[in-house]
């Protein structure tokens, strides 16, 4: 697949958007030595619901899936907050133990993408090794632009999918102690 990708690009460098890459980074890394891989973290108190939110969306319009018995509802929503919870899971195991060449992956905060964009794409672009030209970096700055004033309309109900605050952070506590330890990180 990522050979046919490049090929069809015609390039030697393709940027895709793929939540299943983190799933298998390290395989990915075995397959393609020289690839380097920006990998966005994201508050799970955030990344979860919105996950939930959005495939629930599509059952409930394809197959009405808020009009289904609640005891069905609840099984499906207990075991994709599970497949979501793996997700996360497998790519801290494969960070934390050495699995994953943390040489070729750049860690992104989600909130600096909003509050630090121009920063955070000088970082990647030294990361990646390119040199940008004039027009990318006046679209970076329009972007940085857009970026600080953009608020999310999204607001998510966690007692709709059966969770708690509490629950998602206890589950999570993984994710928080290695990326988002510091309060005073500024990248949070």
């Amino acid at each position: 697949f990522w050979k046919r990708l490049a090929i069809s690009a015609k390039h030697d460098t393709v940027i895709p958007k793929l939540f299943s890459l983190s799933t298998n980074i390290p395989a990915f890394l075995d397959r393609f030595p020289d690839a380097k891989i920006v990998y966005m973290v994201r508050d799970p108190l955030n990344v979860l619901p919105s996950g939930l939110s959005l495939v629930t969306g599509v059952l409930d319009k394809r197959f009405g899936f808020w009009s289904l018995d609640q005891k069905i509802q609840q099984r499906f929503l207990k075991r994709l907050y599970n497949a979501l919870l793996e997700l996360l899971k497998r790519f801290h195991e494969d960070w934390q133990s050495g699995a994953i060449d943390q040489s070729k992956v750049f860690i992104v905060k989600y909130d600096r993408i909003m509050t630090d964009f121009e920063e955070l794409m000088n970082d990647i672009l030294i990361f990646m090794g390119a040199t940008p030209t004039d027009e990318m970096m006046t679209e970076i700055k329009n972007t940085a632009e857009s970026q600080r004033q953009y608020t999310s309309a999204h607001q998510y109900n966690l007692e709709k999918f059966g969770l708690t605050e509490d629950q998602i952070r206890s589950d999570c506590a993984f994710i928080y102690n290695t990326f988002f330890a510091s309060e005073n990180d500024e990248d949070v």
